[in-house]
């Protein structure tokens, strides 16, 4: 449930700047870690290559990703580009003022603890468990 709410309003703020919630995610991590293959980007993004195909040429197609040979003829690296640099930069105050919304009156030491336990949640999940709400 907090998950749908902070989507929603990530995916609301996202889209007046033509982004998706997976695009910018795919777009961060290329910022952190450039040139990455499609393959490492779906496993970082613990998404399918398909998925990952599917976003590359969206951002491909709005000129925010190019793709440039890789170490060999199969692999290809991805590339963000400079106005895609500068659009993760315009979002971040934004993005910034919803998270500090959606975690409300926490502390900083609960919004620290919070975020650890998510990436230690995030970090043993894998994409082909069900996740069934508890009874």
């Amino acid at each position: 449930m907090a998950s749908t709410i902070a989507t929603r309003r990530v995916d609301e703020l996202l889209a007046a700047y033509d982004l998706t919630v997976r695009q910018y995610g795919l777009l961060a991590q290329l910022l952190l870690e450039p040139e990455l293959t499609m393959a490492e980007l779906a496993r970082q993004l613990g998404i399918a290559r398909q998925s990952v195909h599917q976003l590359v040429n969206e951002l491909v197609e709005a000129g925010h990703v190019r793709r440039c040979p890789g170490a060999d003829d199969r692999s290809r690296r991805l590339e963000i580009t400079d106005t895609a640099r500068y659009l993760l930069t315009w979002i971040e105050g934004p993005l910034e003022r919803v998270e500090t919304e959606l975690l409300g009156d926490l502390t900083p030491h609960e919004t620290e603890t919070l975020r650890s336990l998510l990436q230690r949640f995030l970090a043993h999940a894998t994409d082909d468990e069900v996740w069934l709400p508890a009874r």
